[in-house]
């Protein structure tokens, strides 16, 4: 059986077995995309009316006009029976319908509102049929269709993947997942910057709590030249006066994400600290705990100036180096299955020099980065030569390779970093700080910063990440 497909969001192709189905006419495509707008059908006055507003409706040439097309529609879908009529309305038979993005976007819209339906708020299937929603919408609707009634159905499309990412958004924030509910927050804010200015003082309360006061100020700064220049307006004096608390001092957000209800973060961090006040720690522990969150704190600080990746790479091998032993540290940029690096720091092992030759070499030509991409885990190999040529060996001891995750929550690059043999096997301790390191090297990072400067790297898709 031919299998057709429809794609609606972000760019427009219907297919059948890969191959674009030619219509022939523009009005038979336009016949096709208005019915599928409409899935419970238009008479065919409707469809004169919308698609050939300059003709009379019911003449002798309009209805002659439809009547082709709709045989040229039925033609390049292959079935007669693809469109039929029903009680005087003509519509997309169910078939058709269901090899839709915009009919799969409606499905897990409807299954996340069942699953939530008698069952606490934030439920797994609900948050899950939401990102399916949300992932299907790669873009506006029908984006070549300029007419009226392609306006109303593309804005309705769009207000329903803001309201699913808003509240995937306040659903990760009620479970205290800051970073999750600050990537849905902004996504729908890209799509939609008005829906709501108290929705932008609540990204700029989550960005300071979680990033940095400066990531917070500089959403701030978007926003106020977006009201400027696009609406000739100004923000309310609460965005204004709270901008201005987050640039004097250290904040804590007040509230969940489009609600009152406290911070469930902030919650939890209190009830943390009371348990500690509660129980006799262990000291090395703690001192592991504290060590691993001054390192965060020196690199997020050393970072701040970085505007290239040769900035990026020293500075964060100057702040790991003496930490753990390090003798050479890279950052390979995740880029369309290649990995791409221009420089390494520290004293280079001889079995890298190829690496600095090549400049960029596909992804399974580096079997701990593979690994690293893959499992979206840090590796660890036997000996820093497991990066060109063998399998990460069970056994930690010389190299490690650390997934960098970007503010969008995708895998943007990987730190690696080589040691000596003889300084013997990566400790938990030491994992852990590698593994903070580019935690913090994923959330300081201006979004662009891992790309100046570095050849054939263009802006690109990240990869999502498959593993925590």
């Amino acid at each position: 059986m031919p299998t057709l497909k429809i794609v609606t969001f972000g760019h427009t192709r219907v297919t059948i077995d890969g191959q674009d189905i030619v219509w022939h006419a523009s009005s038979a495509r336009d016949l096709f995309f208005y019915l599928l707008s409409f899935p419970d059908g238009r008479s065919q006055r409707d469809v004169a009316q919308a698609l050939w507003p300059d003709e009379e409706n019911e003449n002798a040439a309009s209805s002659n006009r439809f009547r082709v097309a709709l045989h040229r529609v039925r033609t390049a879908l292959g079935k007669t029976e693809s469109v039929f009529k029903d009680y005087e309305r003509y519509r997309l038979s169910p078939e058709v319908l269901a090899t839709s993005d915009v009919f799969a976007m409606q499905v897990a819209l409807h299954e996340a509102q069942l699953a939530g339906t008698g069952l606490p708020s934030g439920t797994q299937a609900t948050r899950e049929a939401l990102q399916r929603a949300a992932d299907l919408y790669g873009g506006e609707y029908l984006t070549e269709v300029r007419t009226d009634w392609a306006d109303t159905v593309r804005e309705e499309y769009k207000a329903s993947y803001v309201r699913a990412t808003l509240e995937l958004s306040m659903l990760h924030c009620e479970a205290a997942e800051c970073e999750l509910a600050i990537r849905h927050l902004a996504q729908a804010l890209r799509a939609d910057p008005l829906i709501g200015e108290n929705y932008h003082q609540d990204l700029m309360a989550c960005l300071a709590s979680v990033e940095s006061k400066y990531a917070a100020v500089e959403h701030y700064r978007r926003f106020i030249k977006y009201l400027r220049s696009d609406l000739a307006d100004t923000p309310m004096l609460e965005t204004t006066a709270l901008a201005e608390r987050l640039k004097e001092s250290d904040f804590t957000c007040p509230h969940q994400i489009g609600s009152h209800a406290p911070c469930a973060r902030h919650l939890a961090q209190r009830a943390v600290g009371a348990t500690l006040l509660s129980f006799e720690p262990d000291g090395s522990e703690v001192h592991d705990s504290l060590e691993r969150a001054q390192l965060g704190l020196k690199l997020a600080d050393a970072l701040q100036p970085a505007g290239t990746l040769d900035e990026v790479a020293h500075l964060t091998l100057e702040a790991l180096g003496a930490a753990l032993k390090l003798e050479s540290l890279f950052i390979f940029l995740v880029d369309f299955g290649v990995l791409r690096i221009n420089r390494v720091w520290g004293e280079i092992p001889p079995e890298l020099h190829p690496l600095l030759e090549l400049g960029a070499l596909p992804l399974d030509a580096v079997a701990l980065c593979r690994q690293v991409v893959q499992t979206g885990e840090a590796q660890y190999a036997e000996n820093i030569s497991l990066l060109l040529t063998a399998e990460p060996e069970t056994k930690p001891t010389a190299a490690g390779a650390v997934p960098i995750v970007g503010q969008s929550g995708t895998l943007e690059a990987v730190l690696a970093v080589s040691r000596p043999p003889h300084v013997g096997t990566w400790t938990v301790h030491e994992q852990a700080l590698l593994t903070q390191a580019a935690r913090t090297l994923g959330f300081t990072l201006r979004q662009d910063a891992l790309y100046i400067g570095v050849p054939n790297s263009g802006r690109r898709e990240s990869l999502p990440v498959t593993g925590r």
